[in-house]
């Protein structure tokens, strides 16, 4: 069910998210506009960014997927909610932190997903384009089922 927010309890996977989604929801704001683009207190994700450039900036999710070693989001540094609307520059950019994301952690497999428009149909939780880096397998690289 979305709201306001853009947010989308039915694609949580834990309470805590669902508590902070429900503040969220309650402030009226899309929360990666608000720490991410506008950089605004409170923060609702409470994890560090990592990297960042003029279009992207990259973070831990605060929720990865079970049986994940690493799960990495990219977001996009202005509102949108469809890949096509990105531009040539966002696409370079959304690369190359890709690329620097994986030499600086020696990232050697995973799977790399972005998802556009209708979080209802894609599994997000956020209504606002931004992409995913997963790396399967646990604190000592061994692979094993995500999901």
């Amino acid at each position: 069910m979305k709201n306001s927010s853009g947010l989308n309890l039915e694609n949580a996977r834990e309470d805590e998210q669902v508590s902070v989604m429900r503040d969220i929801i309650a402030d009226g704001v899309c929360p990666f506009c608000h720490d991410f683009v506008d950089f605004l207190e409170p923060m609702y994700h409470a994890k560090p960014i990592l990297h960042k450039n003029s279009s992207w900036i990259v973070t831990e999710n605060a929720w990865p997927y079970e049986n994940t070693a690493q799960h990495l989001l990219f977001v996009l540094r202005r509102h949108i909610t469809h890949d096509s609307a990105l531009t040539q520059k966002e696409i370079q950019d959304l690369w190359t932190l890709k690329k620097r994301i994986e030499k600086d952690r020696t990232i050697t497999h995973g799977t790399f997903l972005m998802r556009s428009s209708g979080a209802g149909n894609t599994g997000a939780t956020v209504h606002h384009l931004h992409a995913q880096l997963i790396v399967s397998g646990d604190e000592n690289g061994v692979v094993t089922k995500v999901g």
